[in-house]
């Protein structure tokens, strides 16, 4: 009788075991999105009275560094009731909950992501009973293609020699190249080069002699821009200089064929001068 009782109570706490539902919030490591695109953080959890709890849930996603919540919303979790989204007005617009807590799901949208979404992100849930947050957080990666925000002459009156500068952004960060129109690349003067914030800042001395092309360049893509503007070929400048000499030619040929049709008249005016001088003469 005693190895029954034991071998039921065994049973028993096997059967409790299987049946029961510890607290858990499960995060996905990293998530990739692109510059301006949304993206979405997942986030799911489960609690021992998920399937009798009819209180109040709140949400909370939390970007490490920051003391406040960057997203913040509550509702109960009851299937009948109207309000079925939980958003937060006080957080920016391109912050919303993408799952449905009332199913277990506390995923977070970020509409036209940038590069100050970077970071880690940790995913919070808060019940009436207890509260639970994830014990790992998700890393949020923005990428982006090389471009050129900028590129512009700083100079000084005093200075004749000024600098010109090339801001390139992108993910993973650009190498940016220098190219000039009359220079070998290894006569191309040796760039001054910052980074901050996925920006590249370079920098080469300019004097108004040349032409100079700063190009950025990651896995993503590449980008160029030339200061100042490229001077025309020979080609085009002869092609100039023609149009201009017909132009020319045209006018002339306009002018001497006014010229031919007004002759007679001017020939008559200068024979009436004529005659009215000598009338006057013989006063």
């Amino acid at each position: 009788m005693q190895e029954f009782l034991l071998g039921l109570l065994s049973f028993l706490c096997t059967l409790k075991c299987l049946t029961s539902v510890d607290w858990d919030v499960v995060l996905q490591p990293e998530v990739r999105g692109s510059m301006g695109q949304n993206v979405i953080l997942p986030c799911v959890f489960k609690h021992p009275q998920q399937n009798t709890y009819a209180s109040k849930i709140t949400v909370k996603w939390i970007q490490k560094h920051v003391a406040k919540p960057i997203f913040h919303c509550s509702l109960l979790n009851q299937t009948d009731r109207q309000d079925l989204t939980c958003s937060d007005p006080r957080s920016p617009k391109r912050f919303w909950l993408h799952g449905n807590p009332r199913r277990g799901d506390l995923s977070l949208g970020i509409n036209d992501s940038v590069f100050t979404d970077i970071s880690r992100y940790i995913c919070r849930v808060e019940l009436d009973y207890e509260s639970y947050q994830s014990r790992t957080s998700t890393l949020l990666n923005i990428t982006a293609p090389a471009e050129i925000l900028n590129l512009t002459l700083d100079s000084q009156a005093q200075v004749q020699v000024g600098m010109l500068k090339c801001i390139a952004r992108g993910n993973p960060i650009p190498s940016v190249k220098w190219m000039s129109l009359s220079k070998s690349q290894e006569n191309v003067p040796i760039s001054k080069t910052e980074n901050r914030d996925y920006t590249v800042i370079s920098s080469i001395p300019f004097s108004g002699q040349d032409v100079f092309t700063c190009q950025a360049v990651n896995s993503l893509g590449q980008a160029e821009r030339t200061f100042p503007t490229k001077p025309l070929n020979d080609s085009g400048l002869l092609v100039w200089i023609s149009a201009l000499g017909c132009l020319l030619f045209l006018g002339m040929l306009v002018i001497v064929g006014v010229v031919r049709q007004e002759m007679p008249r001017v020939n008559l005016l200068c024979r009436w001068g004529k005659s009215m001088w000598i009338s006057l003469m013989t006063l």
